[in-house]
């Protein structure tokens, strides 16, 4: 085994460039340190210089008062928009209502010529109905019969008013003639009010089997 020799010279050359590269290394990190801090330094001072902060915040502003600008005139497109179209919406309304008019018309025309149909119609059934024929002619009896006592009685008095102007021995038989004129019309009266009254009850009956018509 070759045995290891040891040169002092060339150990103590080794021992002082180590030396020399460690001061060297030692160099170069506080070289590094150093450059480090000087642009962390330069940043800062550059941040607060106050002409770089006007600057900023020129731009901020712009940058804002631009949004701001381009957010209104949105707003105001969408406005103008909203506004063009009820402009033509609103031309169109008077066609619309003009429309709508004429439909009213019409749907109003159609329900007075229904109603004049049942209205016809129901006349018609009540005119067919036969209480309503008993009351016109029970009603045309009593006219009748009214038109006859009128006449009766309009001749009794006329025969009285005679009867007091001739003597008295003929005023007596006027009288008496008189007398019977005036039973024949309160006979007549009363046939009359008979047939007035059973007119009205026909009258009332016909009315009622009207109502019950009403509404079929």
């Amino acid at each position: 085994m070759a045995k290891a020799t040891f040169d002092v010279k060339t150990e103590a050359t080794r021992a002082f460039y180590a030396g020399v590269g460690v001061n060297d290394l030692a160099v170069e990190a506080v070289r590094d340190l150093v450059t480090t801090a000087q642009k962390t330094v330069q940043r800062t001072v550059t941040i607060l210089d106050p002409k770089v902060l006007g600057e900023q915040a020129v731009t901020a502003v712009n940058a804002r008062i631009d949004a701001l600008s381009n957010d209104a005139k949105a707003r105001r497109r969408a406005v103008e928009a909203r506004v063009a179209e009820l402009q033509d919406e609103a031309k169109g309304y008077p066609t619309r209502v003009q429309a709508r008019a004429s439909e009213l018309v019409t749907e109003n025309i159609a329900a007075y010529g229904d109603l004049v149909e049942r209205g016809q119609s129901l006349v018609g059934r009540i005119r067919r109905q036969e209480s309503t024929a008993r009351a016109a002619s029970s009603a045309g009896t009593t006219v009748s019969k009214a038109k006859t006592t009128r006449t009766q009685a309009v001749g009794t008095a006329a025969a009285g008013t005679k009867a007091a102007r001739k003597s008295t021995t003929a005023a007596r038989r006027s009288t008496t003639t008189t007398r019977k004129k005036a039973t024949t019309t309160r006979s007549s009266a009363k046939a009359t009010a008979t047939s007035a009254r059973k007119a009205a009850a026909e009258t009332g009956k016909a009315v009622a089997d009207a109502a019950q018509k009403v509404g079929d």
